[in-house]
């Protein structure tokens, strides 16, 4: 019994020792991590009645460490229906393009309670200009530009691509840079604003058309013609993906099926993809099958 204490004692010196054991680990590199630079000002546009100056924003994502060459980038449009936009929203879900060796910029852009449109459209091309402007310090190839987006962003991919050349809506800064892109992903976007209300599965939304053109569709059709990307497809329109939801009530399947037959018609390459079972804003386009189809849709357009 006398010799315990001691054994204790050197019971508690050895653990002592065990536990201060440095772990030594050699780490592979096997991917870059990723830079977020955010709140970045890419355009000021009027505000509050065009009494005041409100600034438009922008998000990038691009790898930490790749940066002895300029790399694609896709311009990302978030959905709302036109009356909430938060560029940031979907970053987490965006991660993986950048990982693909794609710059992501992630583009505010006006409500409908903003202003009416085009201007949205005008502010997807100024995103453009201004990326293009800044090409070097942003690291961007400016041959390889894509636009994508969902539902209302979908809508806005679309529209900023089939109006390559159309001068008509670059309004604002950096006017020496063209908005011209080289590929477009649309996700379940709107594709004529008229058919989208009158063969939607729900009259819930119709409300967002009229806030949109500043008008009822149907009682303006100039207005609708303006922002349907049906209007502005030619053989020189770039190529385009195009993934839209079975189960979609909210923006008619038929409506990206006639996208799709427009653009084949004319001889533009496109890809149509109809998921199986997918809603409207369905998470399953978050999945990573969707990832590759986009990425390796991308990597072969934007050469």
């Amino acid at each position: 019994m006398i010799l315990l204490p001691a054994m204790l004692q050197f019971a508690g010196k050895y653990l002592r020792m065990v536990l201060k054991v440095k772990k030594i680990i050699t780490v592979e590199h096997k991917r870059s991590g990723i830079w977020q630079d955010t709140d970045i000002t890419y355009a000021q546009v009027p505000g509050w009645l065009g009494k005041a100056t409100m600034d438009l924003k922008l998000t990038i994502l691009r790898p930490f460490e790749e940066q002895s060459h300029p790399l694609p980038v896709i311009l990302w449009f978030c959905g709302g229906g036109w009356m909430a936009v938060d560029n940031n929203i979907h970053l987490p879900n965006l991660v993986d393009f950048v990982r693909a060796g794609f710059i992501i910029a992630s583009v505010d852009y006006r409500n409908s309670n903003q202003a009416v449109w085009p201007a949205q459209l005008e502010d997807a091309k100024a995103a453009v200009r201004y990326l293009k402007a800044h090409a070097d310090h942003y690291q961007i190839d400016v041959n390889k530009i894509a636009v994508m987006g969902e539902s209302a962003g979908g809508h806005l991919a679309s529209m900023t691509a089939v109006t390559n050349g159309l001068r008509n809506f670059d309004v604002g800064e950096y006017l020496t840079q063209t908005s011209n892109i080289q590929a477009a992903v649309s996700w379940y976007g709107v594709v004529d604003p008229l058919s989208a209300k009158n063969n939607s599965k729900t009259a819930d939304f119709d409300f967002v058309y009229r806030n949109l053109l500043g008008a009822e569709p149907e009682e303006s059709p100039e207005l609708d013609a303006e922002a349907n990307p049906l209007t502005f497809i030619t053989s020189k329109t770039v190529p385009f993906l195009i993934l839209h939801g079975t189960e979609d009530k909210v923006v008619p399947l038929a409506d990206d099926e006639k996208l799709y037959q427009a653009l084949t018609d004319k001889g533009v390459p496109a890809d149509l993809y109809e998921v199986k079972g997918a809603a409207h804003m369905d998470e399953v386009f978050m999945q990573p099958q969707i990832t590759d189809i986009i990425i390796d849709f991308l990597k072969k357009h934007l050469k």
